[in-house]
């Protein structure tokens, strides 16, 4: 079927004994992959969440995640003490820690959030675990499938993981971060999200989990993880409406800065058509077609 060309009609199950999660804040390694990582402790899979960085409410947080890891069947949280909303600017140090901690673990699975997430959290989070993947690689030749799950943004979706069976237990642990819970409506619209996921998968799966797995159950290659420059190229367009934002209220903007941003606008439409395509595929091959074209 063509359908399934950009959505699985199947199911997936991962089948894997050794599990490192990152979550960049508390609560979204429940929100992203709290289903699949019930059934993997249920499975005897040994699970260990990393809460990357801390925030606001650092103590009520971590017990809130502690609480759902007990109900979902893992150990509680290890604390990391990177920034919140600090992770692009420690992106150097937040890859060699994880590094160092893939290869201190061996782990078979590393579950990050996506590239497509609007969090500038998530996606530091996300292009660290490519990198130290590809680092891990380089220095054990070891596979280590990395799947990359949903929060605030669909992603495009290599695998779906049916969770029915804990569907309850999951909505149970979403309601443990109460602090989150007052903000904003996160475990309904998680729940929503987990409904719309089983579109696919007939009348018998009430509710999946969403993953885009890069090279699952086979080693790492260069070529087949984008590079640095390739995951630049996603945040590019953040940051030119960031620019234009700040300048567009200044009513004296010169005739340089006018120039400027006539460029930037002219770069950004061109890259813009390519991005679509990125983001309708289930690989990452057109990141390397991006790259040639534009001489990287």
């Amino acid at each position: 079927m063509r359908e399934a060309w950009y959505v699985p009609y199947s199911t997936t199950a991962f089948e894997h004994t050794r599990v490192v999660v990152l979550a960049p804040h508390p609560d979204d390694e429940v929100f992203g992959c709290g289903g699949t990582l019930a059934q993997l402790a249920s499975g005897g899979a040994s699970i260990e969440v990393i809460l990357v960085s801390q925030g606001p409410q650092a103590q009520t947080r971590y017990a809130e995640s502690a609480a759902a890891a007990n109900l979902l069947g893992y150990p509680a949280p290890l604390q990391w003490l990177f920034e919140d909303r600090g992770l692009e600017a420690s992106q150097a140090a937040l890859i060699e820690q994880l590094t160092e901690h893939l290869l201190s673990s061996q782990p078979t699975l590393l579950f990050a959030p996506s590239l497509w997430e609007m969090h500038p959290d998530h996606r530091a989070v996300c292009d660290a675990a490519i990198q130290a993947v590809r680092a891990y690689h380089r220095a054990t030749q070891a596979p280590l499938t990395l799947a990359l799950y949903e929060i605030g943004v669909p992603l495009s979706v290599t695998d779906l993981v049916d969770i029915s069976s804990v569907e309850r237990l999951k909505r149970e642990a979403m309601h443990c971060f109460t602090s989150q819970l007052a903000e904003q409506s996160y475990a309904e619209q998680i729940a929503g999200l987990n409904t719309y996921r089983s579109y696919t998968l007939g009348l018998g799966v009430s509710a999946a989990e969403a993953f885009h797995v890069l090279e699952a159950h086979e080693p790492f290659s260069e070529q087949r993880l984008p590079s640095q420059q390739d995951l630049a190229l996603l945040r590019c367009e953040n940051a030119y409406h960031a620019e234009r934002a700040a300048h567009q209220a200044d009513a004296a903007t010169s005739d340089e800065l006018r120039q400027r941003l006539a460029e930037r606008d002219a770069q950004y439409t061109e890259l813009r058509a390519y991005l679509d395509a990125i983001l309708a595929s289930r690989g990452w091959r057109w990141l390397t077609r991006l790259k040639r074209l534009l001489g990287r």
